[in-house]
């Protein structure tokens, strides 16, 4: 792996669901190894969405409030998600 990888970014600002869950979960499974994805939404409900859908397919999540009504969700593989 190579640890000056991107991240994905997902800019889903102005989007709901279930369009951020459908591009996360695009991502999820278009990612190199180690490769993590931050999606940017200002739609609550995503959070929930796109964490639980990560959750089940073996990520790790965490969640940073940028600006009012406004969050990254960062999805971050597992050491052993291929």
């Amino acid at each position: 792996m190579n640890n000056s990888q991107s991240a994905i970014t997902l800019d889903m600002r102005g989007e709901i669901c279930p369009t951020p869950l459908i591009k996360a979960m695009e991502a999820m499974k278009g990612a190199e190894k180690g490769q993590s994805i931050d999606m940017i939404t200002d739609f609550l409900p995503a959070i929930l969405t796109v964490s639980n859908a990560a959750l089940k397919e073996g990520w790790n999540i965490n969640v940073e409030l940028i600006a009012e009504k406004e969050w990254i969700v960062r999805l971050i593989p597992l050491a052993n998600k291929t």
